[in-house]
């Protein structure tokens, strides 16, 4: 115990002579050690965070520190996690840890100036880059008609001095040298709000980490272009007042871009104004509801900004933000600018910042840098080329957010196209098949609202009426108000190919003269569309129409189809449709025409030719067309069940010449002249030579394949489209419908007999049902009708087919039987004088052989056979040596052949 105490006491005065010896020191900490204080204060063992250091001391609980600002997410926007790491200036030489406070934050506070002490190095040799964007050479293309009522509100918040990056300058520079080189939207129509305003005090941190007045001047033309400073009452004002004075025909563009926020409080985001105010969705849309302005287009690149889409979002406004509402958004890796908004602008721009085309991997931009390019298709680019989507990049992630009325006029909305706010159409003219439109139906009866598919028009003298019903969209984001748009109407007999004189009536004087009547139509008079229609609201609209005169000749004969055109105009009584340079009307081009062009064919007029549809060569001159049939699942279907032929006039048959390759999967029938067979859904006749001003009648049939029982019957649609073979393009199209009848299965036998010494007769007994019969050889050709038919059997097998028809219907079955293979000659025993012909059986009537050489130029020889007989010798002591064939005849036709060496 003593010894311990000692050993304590001796250490304690050796510790005290020691200081003594060495007084404790002041020693000044360095930035690089406050640095690695901060580093490890803040785990930062991958080297991920970008560092700060005060450029002066920071007086902290009446100590002066080192303040390391530590950005943990580099090149995101604010507000996202990041601290401030506060260690003190100076430490005594006995410490070995400076003393350090670390607090965490969302933003830098901007009121302690930093430097870059640990920054990664984004940009490089572009940390200078700015934007230039070239004039727009008046005479390289038209003049934007829309640039006078397009404005635009360029805002910025900044939050404070060391938030507001060079980089958001450099997006509202392009942005705004955008408009006005690229557009040549008015300076007077653009407003820009941005940070402190035109105050000349530091504002703005450039890329070197130096402190700057941000530049007034955005596009380089010695004008100042920053007008207000970003404060919510500047906000505020400068939207309602805009607002208040745009008209429905203007456009508004709010390019918001900086900083950005989420309020766990109040659960919302907002934008980061100026000295930290803060700017909420509610309070935005308010502002920008006041007035009427035509289109309003919201860009948003700000951290959060996804949180304003639901308050912003309505019929007239395109909503685009750079990502979601719990994200942050990002700047460009290797330019001084935001990613989204860079692309969204390059877009607009046709070129990037440093003058490159832009391109697109997919079919998002048109091709050429002139071309109009509309808002959507800037936010799928920016979209497309955003690095930081779809899990492109390992540590961030961005998911722009899009919000606009789908299917409508917003999706044309460009800053040099201005579409109309409200827009009736009554079709699709982007669909495939533009002949048969949904939008409009044909009823014999006021069900159409209930029944909207169009049937067959019966019309005679108790019903020389129809009804016609179209439907009518609002494709704008304003509503109709049930004032300024009529609907009218052209009908025709259906044609595959329809001129627009057809439509009118001009061609009526035609009625009594050639072409049998075939081309007959007139218009209808329009009528007010009286109906409010809300943005993506549809009516349906009812029409009856009454036939009378020679209307009512043409409607009321047999066969009868009618093809119906609904048009949309502004005119009273006026048939106002556009049409094409070829004279048809422009189906491709409008949404305000919708045609209904088509025939309908079920129970027996499934199989016979009662429908006419006419085809027309409108030239002066002899012309070629090509019917081409679309490959449908509908088609693909229907031709897996049942026979399709095109049936066309003797007239055009000479132009019809498949050794020419002028058709595909079309088989010409040898027994019919003109009856084209559909083989395939690709089904094209490539060559119709039509005289000038010809206009004959072709018709379809369809025969179902009946060999089975049919308890579900379907209804199919061909749809088959005409060019014009010396232009390529489109003139008409039909389409045929094809309604299936639920029936029993057709049951028949065929049975094979021989009926006498080389023939056999093929017989279909039993039948179900009242049918026809057809026969046919092994090559197609018609060779016998009736129930049965007797054919030579002969020496070499044959197949004959018979096609039993339905008389009901025109369903159809197939029977095959192979006959012929008998040998009736039983041995052929040559010599030197004559040959004996053995048969194995009696000659049932005149038979008779005939002898010939098969390797010299002997003359035939023959010889009768007597009834009754089994056998016959002919003499041939004149013939030489040699290879012969014995046949055996009977009315004519060889039944038998036997070869022999004499």
């Amino acid at each position: 115990m003593r010894k311990t105490l000692f050993l304590f006491i001796a250490a304690f005065l050796y510790s005290v002579a020691a200081v003594c010896q060495f007084p404790e020191r002041i020693i000044k900490v360095t930035p690089q050690e406050a640095l690695n204080v901060a580093v490890k204060a803040c785990s930062d063992n991958k080297s991920q965070y970008d560092y700060f250091i005060s450029e002066t001391s920071v007086e902290k609980d009446n100590s002066l520190f080192h303040a390391v600002f530590v950005d943990k997410k580099p090149g995101a926007g604010w507000e996202h996690p990041c601290a401030y790491v506060y260690v003190k200036t100076s430490r005594l030489s006995s410490e070995t840890t400076p003393y350090h406070i670390v607090e965490e934050a969302t933003h830098p506070k901007g009121t302690i100036k930093m430097r870059p002490i640990r920054v990664h190095d984004r940009y490089g040799s572009n940390s200078k880059f700015k934007p230039r964007v070239a004039k727009l050479n008046a005479n390289a293309g038209e003049k934007n008609s829309f640039s006078g009522n397009t404005y635009a509100v360029i805002l910025s918040g900044g939050l404070n001095m060391e938030s507001n990056e060079e980089r958001y300058w450099n997006d509202c520079s392009f942005i705004y040298q955008t408009l006005r080189n690229r557009y040549d939207v008015p300076k007077n129509n653009i407003k820009v709000i941005m940070s402190d305003g035109t105050d000349p005090s530091e504002d703005m941190k450039n890329n070197n980490g130096e402190y700057v007045s941000s530049p007034l001047d955005l596009d380089y033309d010695g004008i100042a272009d920053i007008e207000y400073a970003a404060t919510k009452e500047n906000v505020k004002n400068v939207l309602k007042s805009l607002c208040a004075k745009l008209t429905d025909k203007d456009h508004l563009l709010l390019y918001v871009i900086d900083h950005g926020g989420y309020d766990p409080q109040v659960k919302q985001s907002y934008i980061c104004l100026w000295n930290e105010e803060k700017l909420y969705p509610g309070e935005l849309n308010e502002w920008l509801s006041t007035g009427d302005a035509g289109y309003i287009n919201i860009l948003m690149g700000q951290c959060h900004s996804g949180g304003f889409v639901k308050a912003l979002k309505g019929n007239n406004r395109i909503v685009a933000t750079a990502c979601s509402e719990d994200e942050l958004s990002y700047g460009c890796e290797e330019l001084p600018f935001d990613e989204f908004v860079y692309h969204w602008t390059s877009a607009l721009n046709g070129f990037d910042a440093e003058g490159n085309q832009v391109t697109a991997q997919t079919d998002t931009l048109p091709t050429g840098a002139l071309k109009p390019v509309t808002m959507i298709k800037a936010f799928e680019y920016a979209n497309e080329h955003d690095m930081y989507t779809g899990g492109k990049f390992p540590y961030a992630e961005e998911t722009p957010c899009l919000s606009y009325l789908k299917n409508s006029t917003a999706e044309k909305l460009a800053l040099d196209t201005i579409p109309p706010t409200v827009d009736l159409c009554i079709t699709d003219y982007t669909r495939r098949f533009i002949y048969a439109s949904p939008y409009i139906w044909i009823r014999n009866q006021n069900d159409g609202r209930q029944n909207q598919r169009t049937e067959a028009p019966i019309v005679n003298e108790e019903h020389p009426y129809v009804y016609l019903y179209t439907k009518i969209y609002n494709r704008g984001v304003k509503p109709y108000s049930g004032e300024g748009q009529n609907l009218g109407f052209c009908w025709t007999k259906s044609s595959f190919v329809i001129t627009i004189d057809m439509w009118k009536g001009f061609m009526n004087e035609r009625y009594d003269e050639v072409n049998n009547n075939e081309i007959y139509g007139n218009t209808i008079t329009t009528q007010r569309i009286k109906d409010i229609i809300n943005p993506g609201d549809t009516i349906i609209s009812e029409r009856k129409h009454y036939f009378g005169g020679n209307d009512f000749d043409v409607a009321s004969s047999e066969g009868f189809t009618m093809c119906v055109l609904a048009y949309l105009t502004k005119h009273t009584n006026r048939c106002d449709v556009p049409i094409t340079d070829e004279g048809y009307a422009d189906l491709f081009h409008s949404d305000k025409l919708a045609q209904n062009n088509i025939q309908i064919h079920a129970g027996k007029e499934l199989s016979d030719s009662c429908k006419a549809v006419t085809l027309y060569n409108r030239f002066d001159k002899i012309s070629n067309f090509s019917i081409r049939l679309l490959s449908t699942e509908s088609s693909r279907r229907l031709l897996s069940k049942a026979e399709v032929n095109l049936n066309f006039p003797s007239s055009l048959v000479s132009s019809f010449n498949e050794t020419q390759q002028a058709m595909d999967s079309v088989r010409m029938d040898v027994n019919i002249t003109g009856r084209m067979r559909l083989l395939g859904s690709k089904s094209v006749i490539r060559k119709v030579q039509m005289r000038p001003q010809e206009a004959v009648p072709v018709y379809l049939t369809c025969n179902f394949n009946a060999d089975s029982d049919n308890d579900t019957p379907e209804t199919y649609d061909l749809d088959f489209v005409v060019v014009d073979n010396r232009t390529g393009k489109e003139v008409g199209g039909q389409r045929f419908r094809i309604k299936e009848n639920e029936r029993p299965a057709i049951d028949a036998t065929l049975n094979k007999r021989q009926t006498d010494l080389g023939y056999e007769t093929l017989s279909v007994v039993d039948c179900s049902e009242d049918v026809q019969y057809e026969w046919f050889d092994k090559d197609g050709k018609l060779v016998g009708t009736g129930s049965s038919i007797t054919v030579p059997a002969g020496t070499d097998t044959s197949e004959y087919t018979v096609r039993i028809t339905s008389k009901s219907d025109g369903a159809v079955i197939y029977r095959k039987s192979k006959v012929g293979g008998t040998k009736i000659i039983d041995t052929v025993t040559p010599s030197a004088d004559y040959v004996k012909v053995s048969l194995k059986e009696k000659s049932d009537g005149p038979l008779s052989l005939q002898l010939s050489s098969t390797t010299s130029s002997m003359p035939v020889q023959s010889c009768d056979i007597a009834p009754g007989s089994t056998s016959c010798t002919m003499h041939v002591q004149n013939f030489s040596n040699g290879v012969y064939q014995m046949s055996l005849l009977k009315d004519g036709k060889v039944i038998d052949t036997r070869k022999f060496i004499k």
